[in-house]
């Protein structure tokens, strides 16, 4: 009795659930907000509970299903159409993928428009994943076929090197050699054989386009002889008697008789008159005179940009003209005059590009192992006090002289002597360097020394006498280590 009970009970579920769907179906030919998604997942909802509704018998259920068939199927009728037009749509959209695809030029903007086409109709119009999952396909398989050719004729462009690219690639490869070297001179060889590369195609169009011969047209000369064209209209009584009354007679039968008589027009006569009309004043009295003086005489008659000094007083900004300079770049080439090379390809431009930064570092390197020796053998010379080892002035840079080099030279030429005490503080001031802590006290004194003597040079003036000085005083090891880290900053370029 209670399977009988249990089994009634979910045969009324199933029949109540085949009339809510029926209901529904009614209620619902279209989705609401045009919401398909909502609409196919009502439907689901529609199946899970039929599926969920309990256990009934096979004779019992083989009396419900089809009704519960053929109301589901009612329901689902307005989607199941729309998803057919929209199957149609995506088909069609597929054709115009391939068309897309099998042209020789790619139209970035068209595939765009196209794929945003497919994801509105397949947001709007929900589909069976599977089958909706092989349109995509179907869909996407052309335009990735094209995007991967476009790819590999864009390599295939860039692996074919120019006649410029070759030219680039060795001088890169010579550069890289160089930079193994450690040769500063042949590294700067290097580099300006690869810039004379990198610019060698715009200078050979350069001269391209001066060798080739300049047609200039000429126009026809027109016979000097050639007759004045007659006037388009007869000229009025009015300006024939002003002319009879303007030019003698004599003249007028010296005239050719060819040319056409032009009518001089008398400038009318323009007097300046008083503007008032009070009762017994003239109007015919012209103006007084206003102020003496000629025109320009003005108190700002000298300033420039002032009413008189015209357009030439003014500075080098920007001119009334339009062909006048403006900021200052009136030396700048017009557009279609500037000669820029053609562009690099890949390989070339990276080659190019690392050869040129390892060769800057490996200057930079060696400028400072050149810097360190130098330094190196300065503090040797002052150990041994022999003035033949005082580097050279090309190896000491580019802040010393020969005059300081000869002074270095002499201080280490005479016998130690004097106290380097001071002139190390001070060349710590001009490096701007800290001083140890036992000499703290003793710079602090001697700045209090320096607000007094406000005329004197200041420390950054006179480094290379201070240095000469150390150089002239005993060798002193605990001195070395400060004179070294204050020459270090000193002497660098």
């Amino acid at each position: 009795e209670k399977m009988k009970a249990e089994s009634a009970e979910h045969r009324a579920q199933r029949l109540a659930l085949i009339e809510e769907v029926k209901a529904w179906a009614e209620a619902n030919r279209v989705a609401l907000d045009d919401d398909w998604k909502g609409f196919s997942r009502v439907l689901h909802q529609f199946g899970d509970r039929w599926r969920e509704s309990g256990h009934i018998g096979e004779k019992m259920f083989a009396e419900l299903q089809p009704l519960w068939k053929a109301a589901i199927d009612h329901a689902a009728e307005p989607l199941e159409a729309l998803q057919k037009l929209s199957l149609e749509a995506r088909h069609a959209m597929i054709d115009e993928a391939k068309a897309l695809g099998a042209e020789a030029m790619l139209r970035i903007d068209a595939v765009k428009a196209l794929q945003q086409r497919w994801q509105a109709e397949a947001h709007r119009v929900p589909m069976d994943r599977r089958h909706e999952q092989k349109l995509w396909d179907a869909f996407r398989k052309p335009i990735d076929e094209a995007f991967n050719r476009k790819t590999a004729e864009r390599e295939k462009a860039q692996s074919a090197l120019s006649e410029r690219d070759r030219t680039v690639l060795d001088a890169s490869r010579a550069l890289q050699a160089a930079n193994a070297s450690g040769d500063a001179q042949a590294i700067r060889s290097a580099m300006s054989a690869l810039e004379a590369a990198l610019s060698g195609q715009a200078l050979a169009q350069a001269a391209v386009a001066a060798a080739g011969p300049a047609e200039e047209i000429t126009p026809a000369a027109q016979p000097e002889n050639a007759p004045e064209a007659p006037a388009a209209s007869e000229t009025t009584d009015a300006p024939e008697v002003v002319v009879a009354e303007s030019v003698p007679g004599e003249a007028a039968e010296a005239a050719p008789a060819v040319e056409p008589v032009k009518p001089v027009v008398v400038p009318k006569r323009v007097i300046a008159m008083r503007g008032d009309d009070r009762p017994g004043m003239k109007k015919e009295e012209p103006a007084p005179m206003g102020r003496g003086g000629k025109f320009g005489d003005r108190k700002d008659a000298g300033r420039p940009g002032g009413r008189d000094g015209g357009r030439d007083a003014r500075g080098p900004g920007r001119m009334d003209e339009r062909g006048g300079p403006r900021g200052g770049r009136s030396d700048r080439p017009a557009y279609g005059e500037r000669s820029d090379a053609p562009r690099l390809g890949d390989a070339a431009f990276r080659a190019q590009r690392d050869a040129l930064e390892q060769a800057q570092f490996a200057l930079r390197k060696l400028a400072a192992q050149a810097h360190g020796e130098a330094l190196t053998h300065l503090l040797a010379a002052w150990e041994t006090r022999d003035a033949a080892q005082v580097p050279t002035v090309q190896e000491l840079g580019s802040r010393v002289s020969p005059a300081v080099r000869g002074a270095w030279v002499k201080a280490l030429s005479q016998p130690a002597s004097g106290d380097a005490a001071t002139a190390l503080l001070r060349l710590e001031m001009a490096a701007e360097l800290p001083t140890p802590a036992e000499q703290m006290s003793a710079r602090r004194m001697y700045q209090l020394q320096l607000l007094t003597k406000r005329n004197d040079p200041v420390p950054a003036q006179t480094w290379t006498q201070d240095a000469a000085t150390v150089l002239a005083c005993a060798f002193d090891a605990a001195q070395v280590r400060r004179l070294q880290n204050v020459l270090k900053v000193l002497l660098k370029p």
